[in-house]
């Protein structure tokens, strides 16, 4: 997929809503096209919506805390003795998480909405902890679908979506992971959809919940960008970026968005951690 420059890249897929040809659309039953449409059109609306966005921003700055801290880390840039090494701490947002702009975001769309409950899916728990947060600040009632296994994995995390308010529905079925959660998830959706709005707390799914956490948290580039132009007067000609990934969001969010505000070529690295077992078995290039 060719990025292009100057066009966000949540708005850069074909008339069928895949990026790159291959990622994304809307693989749902016809059960889901009319709720999946009504978000569709009612996001189109909001993201052009001056009130909205003003909204957005005063909860971003106020309870989230944006911006985030872009700092030097001197001792680490002393020891390679080379490139200077800058950290943009995205886990000073409230809940410790870059989770917290998506799960605010979809918030504010609910009450937009006129609902008064929200879901949402959750694997290793940050997606479920900061919505029940945000369902907690917005004032609405909040289910967390999640696998069992990851129920006894995470159990801190847990703890703290009940000490928010929000009931965790527990999903047996399948691998008892995220992907069972999120298909649980949009069953319940689909059958309370008047009442209840969804939400997804990554890049997946239908298209508009990709367009949505994208534009959620493209808050961590437009910063990015401002504190980079105040540290260097400008963005530097050779600028890498390092990203440690759980997921695609982190990539979306903090490097890829970046490529369609600048005119510069920059390097992006992702950085995931594997099991040592599955990384003897792959391949190196």
């Amino acid at each position: 997929m060719k990025i292009k420059k100057g066009i966000p890249l949540i708005d850069q897929h074909d008339k069928n809503g895949f990026w790159g040809e291959k990622f994304g659309g809307n693989f749902i039953p016809e059960t889901l096209k009319k709720p999946v449409e009504d978000l569709a059109i009612l996001f189109g609306k909001l993201r052009k919506d001056k009130k909205f966005i003003q909204e957005r921003d005063y909860y971003f700055k106020n309870w989230v805390g944006a911006p985030t801290p872009f700092i030097k880390l001197e001792n680490l840039t002393d020891h390679l003795n080379g490139a200077q090494i800058w950290a943009k701490i995205v886990s000073e947002a409230n809940g410790g998480a870059h989770k917290i702009y998506n799960a605010t975001v979809h918030s504010l769309i609910a009450k937009r909405a006129g609902k008064k409950y929200i879901v949402g899916d959750t694997g290793a728990g940050y997606a479920g902890k900061m919505l029940s947060m945000a369902a907690k600040k917005f004032g609405l009632k909040c289910k967390i679908f999640m696998g069992t296994k990851d129920i006894k994995r995470q159990k801190p995390n847990c703890d703290a979506m009940r000490k928010n308010g929000a009931k965790i529905v527990p999903v047996y079925s399948g691998s008892q992971t995220l992907v069972d959660a999120v298909s649980e998830c949009m069953r319940y959706w689909v059958s309370n959809c008047d009442t209840t709005h969804m939400a997804v707390g990554s890049t997946v799914g239908p298209n508009i919940f990709v367009k949505i956490c994208g534009w959620s948290t493209s808050q961590i580039s437009r910063e990015l960008l401002i504190q980079i132009k105040n540290e260097f007067g400008t963005v530097p000609k050779k600028l890498k970026l390092l990203n440690c990934i759980g997921e695609v969001l982190q990539v979306l969010d903090f490097g890829m968005n970046l490529c369609t505000m600048i005119k510069n070529k920059l390097s992006l690295l992702a950085l995931k951690l594997v099991d040592q077992k599955k990384v003897k078995n792959m391949p190196h290039h």
